[in-house]
Order: C-alpha cells, then structure tokens, then sequence
C-alpha cells in the first residue's frame, strides 16, 4: 500500500513538473475545448508558456457599453451546442501586426492573458506570430 501511494505521489510531481516546465503548448483538435477550459481557468499555472493553435479569425466585440464599436481579432473553433447555440471556443488576440480579413484559417503562437472589463473576463492571446494556413482545418471539434 505504501509502494502504491508512493509511486502515486511520485506521478502526481511528475505531472505537474511536466507543466511547469514546459515551453510550449500546442492544441490540437482533440481536447481543443477543455485544454482552453483549462487555460481559462488556471491561467497561473501556464506561466510563461507558448500556446499555438489553429482556427478561424473573425472580428468580434464585447457585450459592454465601454467597448461599444471596438472589434478585436478573435481565433476559435466550434464546439457542440444546444438549440442553435454553438460553443465558441478560442482567444482574443492582442496583435500589432496586419490581421488578415475575417473567415481565415490562421495559426497563433503567444502568450495567454485575462482582460478584465466591467465585471468581465476575456481571455487574450499576446501574439507573437500569426501564419495564415493554406489549408482550413476542422471548424467544429467535439471535446
């Protein structure tokens, strides 16, 4: 029982080790909304990581009043939904470089970061590159 809870203790240290020393994430389609579920949520524990993925760009804004007629670049994927109400998941990008025209399938590599306005949180990527892709992956991605 001890050997048992030792090799336990051992694999949970290894696990998070694994994180923390890690310099780049990259999300694939497989678990491409629970792995931004888990950088939302535990944002300190990424530190200084590198996230690169892939998805569709589009102008979005905010639902608030201080940001009314601000778009900012918006990368994401499909998730499943009820009713006619899609999941969208992906990041805001803070970007200085030329964003391309809305609907292209883009790959961005950066630094995750939270935005908070008005009570809200947003969830941002500080890009440090931005490739326009020749070929469109998966929209929709089920987990």
């Amino acid at each position: 029982m001890m050997f048992r809870n030792t090799l336990l203790f051992i694999f949970v240290i290894l696990s998070f080790a694994k994180i923390s020393l890690a310099k780049e994430i990259v999300i694939h389609d497989k678990l491409f909304i629970a792995t931004l579920n888990d950088i939302y949520t535990n944002l300190d524990d990424y530190g200084d990581i590198l996230v690169t993925f892939e998805g569709n760009l589009v102008r979005g804004s905010f639902d608030d009043p201080d940001f009314a007629g601000t778009e900012y670049p918006f990368v994401y994927r499909l998730g499943p939904g009820c009713c006619y109400n899609d999941l969208y998941a992906g990041m805001y990008l803070e970007y200085d470089g030329n964003i391309p025209p809305d609907d292209t399938w883009v790959k961005v590599s950066g630094k995750p970061f939270y935005f908070e306005h008005n009570g809200f949180t947003e969830l941002f990527l500080k890009v440090e590159s931005l490739e326009i892709m020749e070929k469109k992956g998966s929209l929709e991605v089920k987990d």
